[in-house]
């Protein structure tokens, strides 16, 4: 990983770049950061129905009594239902961190010319 952040660096270093650019990744941070803390609430929206129908079902096979009587077939539709969006979420929640994590080290690498 370190020989990656390395090779970043001196590519940037070997690259001229002006004030637009740093703009420009400015902004791409500043969307990331919203765009990640939006995907944040739409995964606990759709990871705790996920969450819990995935305890109900695991109960269900494992023959476990549980509080409050429940039918299969719903469980696992809304199983099935929530765990896309979820999944999508996590994606998304995946890529904008990893912008925030790369673009102070493109700026750091550019402010050390």
């Amino acid at each position: 990983m370190r020989n990656i952040v390395v090779n970043l660096e001196l590519l940037l270093l070997c690259i001229q770049w002006d004030y637009t650019v740093d703009m420009s990744w400015q902004l791409i941070y500043f969307w990331s950061k919203k765009i990640h803390r939006l995907a944040m609430w739409f995964s606990i929206f759709f990871g705790v129905p996920l969450a819990l129908s995935g305890v109900m079902i695991h109960k269900l096979m494992e023959g476990e009594f549980f509080l409050i009587p429940f039918d299969e077939p719903t469980v696992r539709f809304v199983h099935n239902k929530a765990s896309n969006p979820f999944a999508l979420t996590l994606a998304v929640m995946m890529v904008t961190g990893f912008l925030m994590w790369l673009i102070p080290k493109i700026m750091s690498a550019r402010a050390k010319r």
